[in-house]
């Protein structure tokens, strides 16, 4: 590489005196939309409404102009295959004076284009696509901000074509998503890329619309070099074998709820993308035929796409590569997009792995980490040691309720050098799933997920009607059923029963369950009977709580403070029932010693917790007294 440079920067500088004729280009009308910090445009857009549809002009930096086949520029971009954009600068396929200068569309800056010229109908349909050789002098330089803002500036001499790129932005969208298109969508509350990644970070308005009239010309190109069985670098997109159809995987990704979840599933559904001569389809899209074309600056594929188009369809040539020379250049860049993949994904795996010791080592630091951060913390920390030094955090963002489902799956699945700290976090996660059994299920679907297992129900009817359900994973059950008036609130307590059985390991294989709880009680562990309107009216006195008897330490967090207390004296957890009454809720709180009452207290309020938490205060007191009276 280092006695190619001198050679390269010849090639720059012979090419920045060149001036290459306009007398064969039309002039063309466009502007351009990128990030903020964006140097290397590659596209622009116009948009001219017809009487029944409208013609998209999508202009393309001429690269293929500059750049001389068999060039030291172009051998190092083949190289190279793509722009690598870092944390603090980028590495440019093909030098700054080029992709940040002579070849970028800037504002009031004369370029040399390729223009896409798209027909629509009514429907968004293409009707017709055109090649044209063009110049250019982008109009606009717009930020995704700046345009955004645009949108809502009638004053603006751009606001009505915006308004209108808006208009058939959102007719294109709608098409896609007609035919079960899951690629450059909204599916399960995420945004996903082309190929069904999650994207980080929330668009910005003006980048989902030009995102589609990119995916309408690189759909427009695929599809006349199919329709004219042309060899191109196609872009191809499967899915696994287990993967559903289109729709029904959206039906089944908008109801997980939990971008971890969605994440989960499409990666276990999706192969990755590659190029090919050989026209095979896009899954994520739901194309026949898809390629890349508007990003030759950045990505060698659209660069030798453009060579290939502007000789068949511009100059009436034959393409100037054989279909051997596109398969090996298909090859290498497929092994060097994943070379890369994986070199920076050990990069940040390692960064990542560092960042947590550091942060495992300071407890100041975990304190101050964001929801997001604390996740990868709790993830990673499993792959530098175990979970220990996250159960005090964690104890203190599930008392806050400031935890996430996919934070307690770790904490409930994951290992611990010392079992005593998932001991403490045990009840605590116990109580505040209790609150949030809706939590329940999105952890067991976690788990289903992450091992690839099929979370599996028994179904039943209890004596009076009422669903039972029983949640199966990796063929371990609960004893009991989760039982309730509707079947979704009997799968998330199913779910509820069978985390605390994976904490106390007391799971069964299914043909062990106990069906004798299918006979109604009045009241149900964990269950909240509905009121009905012949319901008595309760007139039953409640002691008021004595907090003379009550250990000052035990008033901040009562529930956790009984559980560990309990605990310590090696009896069993407490149970509690609850009954709707009127608008108020009774709680009552039983603790047992070798198979005998030995408290029983009651409580009532306005809220399932705070009664929950003043039946636990009563409770603590009892069993002070009790501790006295068998010293």
């Amino acid at each position: 590489m280092a006695k190619a440079l001198p050679i390269i920067r010849k090639e720059i500088e012979q090419l920045l005196d060149n001036n290459i004729s306009l007398s064969n280009r039309e002039a063309v009308l466009g502007f351009t939309i990128d990030g903020e910090t964006s140097k290397d445009l590659d596209d622009a857009l116009w948009i001219e409404p017809k009487q029944s549809g409208t013609v998209v002009s999508v202009h393309i930096s001429d690269v293929s102009a500059i750049i001389q086949p068999g060039s030291s520029l172009e051998a190092n971009a083949l190289s190279q295959v793509e722009t690598r954009y870092l944390a603090t600068k980028n590495k440019p396929m093909f030098p700054y004076e080029l992709s940040e200068d002579k070849l970028s569309l800037l504002e009031d800056k004369l370029r040399l284009t390729v223009t896409i010229r798209i027909t629509l109908d009514e429907s968004a349909n293409i009707n017709n696509t055109s090649l044209h050789l063009t110049h250019l002098t982008s109009l606009k330089r717009f930020s995704y901000s700046t345009a955004d803002a645009t949108l809502h500036e009638p004053s603006s001499p751009f606001f009505q074509m915006l308004r209108y790129c808006e208009l058939w932005a959102q007719k294109l969208a709608w098409k896609r998503q007609d035919v079960g298109a899951i690629g450059l969508s909204r599916v399960g509350g995420v945004n996903l890329d082309e190929e069904g990644r999650i994207l980080p970070s929330q668009l910005y308005h003006s980048q989902q619309i030009i995102q589609e009239f990119m995916l309408l010309a690189n759909t427009a190109v695929a599809s006349l070099g199919e329709k004219h069985r042309l060899p191109l670098l196609y872009r191809n997109h499967t899915a696994s074998a287990i993967a559903p159809k289109s729709k029904e995987l959206i039906e089944t990704l908008t109801t997980l709820g939990l971008p971890e979840l969605v994440r989960q599933k499409l990666q276990s559904w999706l192969n990755p993308a590659t190029y090919s001569p050989t026209v095979i389809g896009h899954f994520a899209l739901a194309l026949p035929a898809y390629t890349h074309f508007t990003s030759p600056i950045r990505r060698v594929a659209d660069y030798v796409n453009h060579r290939i188009l502007k000789s068949v369809f511009i100059e009436g040539k034959e393409s100037p590569y054989t279909l051997e020379e596109l398969k090996a250049i298909a090859n290498h860049i497929n092994s060097k997009r994943t070379q890369v993949k994986e070199q920076r994904d050990e990069h940040f795996r390692e960064k990542r792995l560092n960042q947590t010791v550091h942060i495992l080592r300071d407890k100041g630091k975990m304190e101050n980490l964001s929801d997001k951060e604390f996740s990868q913390i709790v993830k990673d920390s499993l792959r530098v040691s175990k979970l220990d030094k996250i159960v005090p955090e964690a104890i203190s963002r599930i008392e806050d309720g400031n935890i996430k489902p996919v934070d307690l799956y770790y904490l409930i699945f994951g290992d611990y050098n010392n079992l005593n700290n998932k001991e403490l976090l045990k009840n605590r996660i116990l109580d505040y799933l209790e609150e949030k059994q809706v939590e329940a299920t999105q952890i067991i679907q976690i788990a289903g997920t992450t091992t690839q297992t099929t979370v599996e129900y028994i179904e039943k009817t209890t004596a009076s009607g009422k669903f039972a359900f029983w949640s199966v994973l990796e063929g371990e059950t609960t004893a009991t059923p989760g039982i309730a008036n509707n079947k979704q609130a009997s799968k998330h307590q199913a779910n509820y029963l069978l985390i605390e059985g994976v904490l106390d390991q007391s799971l069964v294989p299914p043909q062990f369950i106990d069906e004798s709880a299918l006979q109604d009680m009045n009241s149900q562990k964990n269950m909240v009977p509905t009121q009905t309107s012949d319901e008595p009216h309760f007139d039953r006195e409640i002691e008021e709580i004595d907090f003379s008897e009550v250990p000052e330490e035990a008033h901040d967090s009562p529930i956790g403070y009984l559980h560990e207390a309990l605990q310590k004296l090696k009896m069993k957890r407490p149970e509690y029932f609850y009954d709707q009454v009127g608008n108020d809720w009774l709680c009552r709180c039983q603790v047992h010693w070798l198979e005998e009452l030995i408290i029983e207290t009651e409580a009532i309020d306005g809220s399932k917790k705070n009664a929950k938490t003043n039946a636990s205060l009563k409770a603590i007191a009892q069993l002070e007294n009790f501790i006295e009276e068998l010293k």
